[in-house]
């Protein structure tokens, strides 16, 4: 019999190297699975925020704009484009007006643009509305071809704004008109 050796071997096997690279491979390939789905998800979000908030924006300004109008005007300048022109109140100490439109066009994924005038604001030609401000890209309306619609003084804005991959973020609202306010401004 060989005699006992007090020395206990030192290291580890082969198969047990293998077997702790396979575990430590198997957490890491998870960790960073949990760390890309984090990643993924906070983009999501945020594009979604950002949508629904430009979304919001875009509504309280017609709502805003459309409470302290004395009247507004919806039209059809043409196919399933939508002007909607208003005479409103500006915010100052003394009480006087402004002409204010929204241009609502489907063509190149729908986008409404904004713009104000001390003078009647008609159908844009395609080289004016170039010059309106763009307020949101990305719009369709939530059914049929009209994002804003009307029954007497009262304006209905529904819209889906859509950012990339994400669900449309839909937005549903309405403002009444002060109708009866006096004022020579004319605006449409």
């Amino acid at each position: 019999m060989p005699p006992a050796s007090d020395e206990s071997e030192h290291g580890y096997t082969l198969v047990e190297l293998i077997v702790y690279s396979s575990l430590l491979i198997i957490v890491i390939a998870v960790v960073a699975g949990l760390f890309i789905s984090g990643l993924t998800t906070t983009e999501s979000v945020r594009g979604m925020t950002a949508a629904t908030t430009s979304a919001q924006v875009v509504a309280d300004s017609i709502e805003t704009n459309v409470r302290n109008s004395s009247d507004f005007l919806l039209t059809t300048p043409a196919g399933t484009d939508q002007l909607l022109v208003a005479r409103t109140a500006k915010r100052e100490v003394t009480l006087s007006w402004q002409c204010v439109a929204w241009y609502y066009s489907a063509a190149n994924g729908g986008s409404i643009r904004f713009t104000q005038s001390n003078a009647a604001i008609l159908a844009p030609t395609p080289s004016q509305l170039s010059t309106w401000t763009v307020v949101q890209q990305g719009m369709a309306p939530v059914s049929g071809a009209a994002i804003f619609s009307t029954t007497g003084q009262k304006l209905a804005v529904n819209f889906m704004s859509k950012v990339g991959d994400h669900p449309p973020v839909v937005i549903s609202s309405s403002a009444t008109s002060r109708a009866g306010a006096s004022g020579n401004l004319t605006c449409f």
